[in-house]
């Protein structure tokens, strides 16, 4: 019969061994690819792209002039000189005043624009979520990666404390902490594998293929900060399309107030002797008499105006207070990185060295080791830990989104 404790490190290492023994027929893919699938497959980015094509399309909508009318008419005082009343064929056009079309236009334009603005915004955010999905993984690879040489260093001393306790050379307290020590770390990496897997799903998420990928192993390395570009953001450039489209709109709704042009050519005669044509052209304009309601709409669209450009004016500040906040919340972790890069990862290798050297020469007891491994450890797992929250800040500068 197998011990309870061997059946449980046995289905740990399936737990662990069952991703690597899945993935066999997964694909690798780096960042790059991993863009370019999701730009390609993601179904939300799709969406948005088929709603900028339709806008685009609805531009030509502008020029809407109305329907030409053509009519027959027949009135019996119409009465020709043969005494018989005329029939009358006519066609009649009506249509706005010719600059109101342009405008229209123009404001169709603009929708269209800011409909590719937002696209702009959703790719960014796009971009971002899936940067941060995959180092997050990067990260995580490494955790587990420090995880797993700590769990053999443990069990190598859980094993060696249970030799020692069946023959009488340590007592049961050493052999618990041991023990304690090894299922801890044990749980750390089942939770950091669940972690892994939560990521992958995500990373799915955003890419939508048909196939599966993995992101092989690689160094945790700090991301690099780009310049600040705030004039050129998709964000800022959303607002100051809907700032052009206000405006545009304001322009179409003053143009209303132009006379609507109409035109009518007919010709009437009838069936009887010696019946005459008598062609007919009518060329008018409606002017309204009633300004009330158009000018409420000018006036509302005034203050549509102004609040498009406080909208800019304070996403643009927004943005710049969240990326400034951003940049100290970098140099907290930055210090952090720093400690170890100088002090940190020397003093950290240097307390595992020594600490396995003078335990395995009888320098120091069990619990004094214990006491160094963990502050070792400690060391190593903040860094790791500020070194992905650092990454994770710079991707949310490089990719800024709403404020």
């Amino acid at each position: 019969m197998i011990h309870p404790n061997k059946l449980l490190l046995l289905l740990f290492c399936l737990v662990l061994l069952f991703p690597v023994l899945s993935f066999g027929q997964e694909k690798s893919i780096d960042l790059k690819g991993a863009m370019e699938l999701a730009e390609e497959n993601n179904r939300e980015l799709k969406a948005t792209a088929e709603k900028v094509a339709a806008s685009k399309a609805l531009s030509a909508a502008g020029f809407d002039i109305a329907k030409t009318q053509i009519y027959y008419s027949h009135d019996q005082n119409d009465i020709a000189e043969n005494g018989i009343s005329n029939k009358v064929f006519g066609i009649s056009q009506s249509m706005l005043f010719p600059t109101i079309y342009g405008k229209q236009r123009k404001v169709l334009m603009d929708m269209g624009a800011m409909e590719y603005q937002q696209y702009l915004v959703n790719q960014n955010q796009l971009k971002k979520e899936l940067s941060q999905t995959y180092y997050t993984i990067v990260y995580l690879n490494e955790l587990a990666n420090n995880y797993f040489f700590l769990d053999s260093l443990y069990q190598r001393f859980s094993k060696a404390a249970d030799r020692k306790f069946e023959v009488g050379e340590t007592n049961y307290l050493e052999k618990l902490t041991a023990k304690s020590k090894k299922r801890e770390l044990e749980v750390s990496l089942l939770q950091t594998q669940e972690r892994k897997n939560q990521a992958y799903s995500k990373l799915a998420q955003l890419i939508q293929s048909s196939h599966e990928y993995r992101i092989a192993e690689q160094k945790l390395v700090p991301l690099q900060i780009e310049a600040s570009d705030m004039p050129h953001h998709p964000g800022v450039a959303y607002f100051e399309q809907v700032v052009g489209f206000r405006e545009n709109s304001l322009l179409l709704e003053k143009n209303k107030l132009l006379p609507d042009l109409h035109a009518e050519v007919y010709r009437g005669t009838n069936s009887g002797l010696n019946a005459k044509v008598y062609p007919g052209v009518m060329v008018g304009i409606s002017v309204p008499l009633w300004f009330g309601a158009q000018k409420a709409k000018i006036r509302s669209g005034k203050y549509e105006l102004s609040q498009a450009k406080f909208e800019l004016d304070n996403y643009t500040y927004q943005l710049e207070k969240k990326r400034e906040q951003l940049e100290i919340e970098l140099k907290i972790y930055q210090e952090a990185i720093s400690f170890y890069n100088q002090e940190g990862k020397r003093l950290g290798q240097q307390m595992l060295e020594q600490g396995n050297q003078s335990f395995q020469n009888g320098e120091i007891d069990f619990f004094q080791f214990v006491v160094l491994l963990e502050n070792s450890r400690s060391i190593t797992l903040d860094y790791l830990n500020n070194l992905q929250q650092y990454n994770m800040t710079v991707l949310e500068i490089n990719y800024l989104t709403n404020p």
